[in-house]
């Protein structure tokens, strides 16, 4: 799964409980990018969040 700097910030405010709409102002992007790359790593599950950006840490 490719993922940029950016996406992780992403996941890593939405799995912190971060709504879409807060972390779409502070990385100045549009709310549907950032649901989409949340759901790619498991939201609105946190759990599901959170191990996916363990993977992303051992991996990278």
């Amino acid at each position: 799964m490719y993922t940029t700097p950016e996406h992780r910030t992403i996941v890593a405010m939405l799995a912190a409980g971060s709504p879409v709409w807060y972390v779409a102002a502070v990385m100045k992007s549009d709310r549907h990018y950032v649901y989409k790359v949340g759901a790619r790593h498991g939201y609105p599950d946190r759990a599901a969040m959170r191990q996916s950006l363990q993977q992303l840490a051992e991996a990278g």
